[in-house]
């Protein structure tokens, strides 16, 4: 085959897509600048400059974003922001690298992950560099204390990682069984050894303001009849246990579920900081649902840095279609409409280029729809459309809470930002929602 095959293009592209590398560092050819915005608009020069312009010892933020918004990619702009600035230094630590996705979490859990994930960060050569005193080094006392006060054994510098996802199950059981006065006590040694940690960076680097990132949070969830309790725990954790989650003499950014901000009073305790879905609509404000013309080429261009010659595979309207499906997700344009397209054109080159109304484009549209639609309940229905008329929550009860977080998890609501913060139901939910009226009111209409 030759390089101008339409067919091994097809699958060239079909396969980079099907192993999408996660997060991207700012240098790769995949990377879109200024994605979700400029100035005002961009979130991360945002935090970049609360945490630059901030002299308080222990500031606390949060940023979240819902999945497939490329929140982790950001993190790593953010980090190459603050380790620009004289006097700083970043790190980014990921805490599900410790823990599981399904892990039930609490205030005291999350502190010995960070601890553990800032001691394993800080082993690399790039951190502290090689001429630490082994002996004496504040990751040598943490992995010590962790042996004599939580009884994680077999953790060496470099290694925590490994031992903590071995131990896991067994260290929840053992968190578990502490009374309240030793959970308050070994909360506060860690971040006693957070904060040691930090300040061994601070000497080493003469940086008086260092930064650690916790990524990864905002993809905790509870599976089936666990996903109330979870809601419950990352609830009381991230809005009842901030305080606990300060460290002295450092800058703390946790990523934070979608949901926090939206049904607790958390803006008005943290400084927080929303990473929104691309703009692919006009805001409500200016016309509803409409295409918004700069929203559509960011999405164009995520996709031209993969495959610059996609045009080969799809006319442009077509992708325009499956971009305002995606509902501005990334996650959900690339790995599973055009990836799905992709798939199905496997076996009907002779269409290629794609055209807007392509059977093709209908049967895996129409699949999502299904998939989608299979996602959420009658009883759920008069929530979804009051958000859909009104672009914003409005809960009637307090248990409708738990809900609304399943609804930001299973991405049937995503959230924009043009000026304002609003919301808007998945694409792929427009139909159903705006077809279903209220028992009541369909009985009055039969009348």
């Amino acid at each position: 085959m030759t390089p101008s095959d339409p067919g091994q293009l097809l699958d060239d592209f079909s396969a980079l897509l099907a192993n999408d590398p996660g997060a991207l560092s700012t240098q790769s050819g995949y990377y879109v600048p200024n994605l979700h915005g400029t100035g005002a608009e961009d979130v991360v020069a945002l935090l970049d400059r609360a945490i630059r312009r901030s002299h308080s010892d222990a500031q606390l933020y949060y940023f979240s974003g819902q999945r497939g918004t490329g929140k982790s990619t950001e993190l790593r702009r953010l980090e190459i922001l603050l380790n620009g600035q004289p006097g700083t230094r970043a790190y980014i630590v990921d805490a599900l690298d410790y823990i599981g996705d399904t892990h039930p979490i609490d205030t005291l859990d999350l502190l010995l992950v960070i601890a553990a994930a800032f001691a394993d960060r800080l082993s690399h050569p790039d951190a502290l560099g090689s001429d630490q005193d082994p002996h004496e080094s504040p990751l040598q006392r943490f992995t010590h204390w962790l042996g004599a006060e939580v009884e994680i054994t077999g953790v060496t510098l470099g290694g925590v990682k490994a031992e903590f996802k071995k131990q896991q199950q067994s260290i929840v059981q053992r968190l578990r069984t502490f009374d309240l006065s030793r959970q308050e006590r070994v909360m506060a040694e860690c971040r006693q050894h957070i904060g040691q940690m930090a300040e061994a960076v601070r000497r080493r680097w003469q940086a008086p303001k260092i930064v650690l990132m916790v990524d990864s949070l905002e993809r905790l969830r509870g599976i089936g009849k666990e996903a109330s309790e979870m809601f419950d725990r990352v609830v009381k954790v991230f809005d009842g246990d901030m305080n606990q989650l300060r460290v002295p003499d450092l800058h703390m950014v946790y990523s934070v579920p979608p949901y926090l901000p939206y049904l607790t009073n958390i803006k008005a305790l943290v400084q927080l900081f929303m990473l929104a879905s691309v703009r692919v609509c006009e805001p409500p404000s200016k016309a509803r649902r409409a295409p918004r013309a700069t929203g559509l080429d960011a999405m164009r261009q995520v996709v031209e840095r993969r495959c610059p010659r996609w045009r080969e595979l799809l006319s442009e309207p077509a992708l325009d279609r499956l971009i305002l499906t995606s509902g501005g997700d990334l996650r959900q344009l690339l790995r599973r409409l055009l990836l799905d397209t992709l798939d199905e054109a496997a076996f009907a080159l002779e269409r290629l280029p794609l055209g807007e109304d392509d059977p093709i484009l209908h049967t895996v549209v129409q699949r999502h729809r299904v998939e989608f639609e299979s996602l959420v309940v009658q009883d759920e229905f008069a929530l979804l459309k009051g958000i859909a008329e009104q672009n914003a929550l409005d809960l009637r009860h307090r248990d409708e809470l738990s809900t609304v977080a399943h609804f930001f998890d299973v991405r049937a609501v995503l959230n924009y930002r043009n000026g304002v913060d609003w919301l808007d139901l998945n694409p792929l939910l427009w139909d159903l929602i705006a077809r279903w009226q209220p028992p009541a009111a369909a009985h009055d209409r039969g009348n």
